[in-house]
């Protein structure tokens, strides 16, 4: 509510300083020869690297706007992705084609790739290039989770469907669709290879960046920055109804960097990171309570497990799997206060690894986390909570430092003559002590019972 709030007054408060500013400018008489300024002639060029994500679906979306307000020649968007998630693409593709400006998206620099979501990204761009030694393709969607149904994986159409439930199969035909009709009407709009951008997402087919412009799914090559603007020169790119024509040859090119924030965003949007500062946060909080009182653990705790929920908030989670993770860290944390003789460690060890597999329910590594981490984290783990097992054990099997069992076994001297009641000294206290036959003073006794503040004792 505060945020609808806040939008309406800068909205407004927007409108009221223009119309300040327009009506001045209505009253002035109009003078010969004034013409209107000249557009400006700058290309803004944007890099991105890596998934595609919310920040840099945030990112794009700020420079595209950026551009028209500048009134820029074209904005030039060098590509290098494995891919990303469905709706920060789908973002992207929306400011793309609803911009005033010509958008320009170059699969770049050499060893590039525009795969998955990067394969969209291409087939909306007004202006789709390549650099030698780079691809396009393999667009199947799998950020709905688990893998592509059976019979397109076996390559064989009446394929039996084994992979799971019926329901899952048609949730996942019906994404491919969805996608291969999304990314059909895009290549189509401009005038693009549609058939090979369909068979992108059914097939996961890929091109290297001759046989794409052979295919016609780009219109240039250019082995850089500075040749792909002299192509670019003079070419026609109808935008809004209009047709505009690109004069990049010479054109200062602007960087428009990510913001700081951004970055930061951007770089916990892996779910690696997600994975330790998930676990960080579970295990400084396991510290905290095991030690009562707000300390270094409950911060490290309730800090990384901030973090871990923003990046849990933008990945693909699956929550099965993270349900799984928080079972095996209570069974853990049962170890340290019932006797298991560690079957709870194996049966907590289990539950984290296998959750650890399954947090994250996509098909494609880029979203999975890494294999060597869930190992090194479960050994970890395990020789963590068994060094804990271990000093547990040992603390209940050591015979009692307090209280009155504690002088069992003990050794004192007899100070009065016990017939059979006595005192005997022992660690520096005198203790009345009795025994079942009588032991003179001086004599050596050890304590065989305790009752009360009287102790049984035994000649030595």
């Amino acid at each position: 509510m505060t945020r609808q709030l806040s939008a309406m007054l800068f909205l407004m408060t927007d409108r009221i300083l223009r119309a300040m500013m327009i009506v001045p400018l209505l009253a002035l008489p109009a003078r010969a020869g004034v013409s209107p300024p000249a557009a400006a002639t700058q290309v803004l060029l944007l890099e991105v690297r890596g998934a595609i994500d919310p920040p840099v679906s945030a990112y794009v979306r700020e420079a595209v706007a950026r551009a028209e307000r500048e009134n820029a020649q074209a904005v030039l968007i060098e590509l290098d992705t494995p891919g990303g998630l469905l709706d920060s693409t789908r973002e992207i593709i929306q400011a793309m084609i609803n911009s005033r400006v010509p958008i320009v998206v170059f699969t770049a620099p050499r060893g590039a790739r525009a795969t998955s979501a990067g394969a969209f990204l291409m087939m909306a761009a007004d202006v789709a290039a390549m650099a030698p030694g780079t691809h396009i393709g393999a667009a199947h969607p799998v950020s709905l989770g688990g893998a592509p149904p059976r019979q397109e994986r076996d390559g064989g159409k009446d394929a039996p469907k084994k992979d799971g439930p019926r329901d899952r199969n048609i949730m996942e035909e019906k994404a491919v669709s969805d996608s291969a009709a999304y990314i059909r009407g895009l290549a189509a709009e401009r005038g693009r290879n549609a058939a090979w951008a369909e068979k992108a997402v059914r097939e996961s087919v890929s091109l290297t960046a001759q046989e794409a412009l052979e295919q016609k799914v780009v219109e240039l090559t250019a082995a850089d920055r500075g040749e792909l603007l002299e192509k670019l020169e003079g070419r026609r790119v109808t935008k809004g109804g209009r047709v505009l024509t690109l004069k990049t040859s010479g054109a200062p090119v602007t960087p428009v960097e990510m913001g700081a924030f951004q970055k930061i965003l951007h770089t916990l949007a892996n779910p690696n990171l997600a994975y330790l500062f998930l676990m960080i946060g579970l295990y400084g909080l396991i510290y905290e309570f095991s030690s009562p009182g707000v300390g270094f653990g409950a911060v490290v705790g309730f800090v990384s497990l901030a973090l871990a929920g923003y990046s849990l908030s933008i990945l693909p989670v699956n929550y099965a799997g993270l349900m799984i993770v928080g079972l095996g860290i209570v069974l853990l944390i049962l170890e340290t206060q019932v006797v298991s003789h560690g079957l709870l460690s194996i049966g907590g060890l289990a539950l984290l690894a296998l959750g650890s597999l399954f947090l994250f329910d996509s098909a494609q590594p880029l979203w999975r986390v890494s294999r060597p981490l869930i190992a090194g984290t479960t050994a970890a783990t395990a020789a963590f909570f068994s060094f804990v097992v271990f000093k547990v054990l040992e603390a209940r099997r050591r015979p009692p430092s307090l209280g009155p069992e504690a002088f069992v076994g003990r050794i004192g001297e007899v100070r009065q003559a016990l017939e059979p009641s006595g005192m005997v000294f022992i660690d520096g206290e005198l203790w009345s002590a009795e025994a079942d036959q009588p032991i003179p003073a001086g004599a050596k006794v050890v304590v065989r019972d305790v009752r009360g503040m009287l102790l049984k004792v035994d000649k030595a």
